[in-house]
């Protein structure tokens, strides 16, 4: 036997994150790879998920969409990284603080993305505003002034896609913040 596994089995090495913890970061990890993945496909012209509309990728003309386009895109690279760096050996390496505050940052505004695109759709289409939240026309909203049942139902699920993630980084969130606490219960 050698030292690492005398200590582990002493149980005064590293503890192995809780199963709960694991499952909790897969299953954000897979949301991440889905969500990746279908950002994949518009960006080469695929429409699923949109409706009827015929331009999926927003146009970058100006600095200010360019800067925009790397923050989002480095939001994604983070949010591969992280779901990961929760619950793996290689993850302690990352101070605590970083992996708290990406989590719940991808939480909260996966979350408020998610809510608001929900909110607009609901006051919109009931009347109670009608350029909903944003102050759009239905036109600049959707990119058809009068839009498809389809277009309507693929942007609702695109919003509630995002909530999903939202909740699926908060519970990562809140199971390694467990996990932490059951770590240092132990020492």
């Amino acid at each position: 036997m050698t030292a690492t596994q005398k200590t582990r089995r002493a149980g005064t090495g590293p503890a192995a994150p809780p199963q709960a913890l694991r499952t909790i970061c897969h299953a954000t990890f897979a949301w991440v790879i889905v969500f990746t993945a279908f950002h994949v496909y518009w960006y080469f012209g695929g429409t699923f998920g949109f409706g009827d509309a015929s331009a999926t990728v927003p146009q970058t003309k100006t600095v200010g969409d360019w800067v925009f386009a790397a923050v989002i895109s480095g939001m994604f690279l983070v949010g591969v990284f992280v779901p990961f760096a929760l619950h793996r050996p290689w993850g302690h390496t990352v101070p605590r603080w970083i992996l708290h505050w990406c989590t719940w940052t991808g939480a909260v505004l996966l979350i408020v993305r998610g809510v608001a695109g929900v909110l607009d759709t609901v006051v919109r289409h009931t009347g109670l505003l009608k350029e909903g939240l944003t102050g759009l026309s239905e036109e600049q909203a959707s990119g058809d002034a009068d839009p498809t049942a389809y277009t309507q139902w693929s942007t609702t699920a695109t919003d509630l896609y995002f909530v999903i993630g939202g909740l699926l980084f908060a519970g990562a969130a809140l199971r390694y913040r467990r996990s932490l606490a059951t770590t240092a219960a132990r020492r």
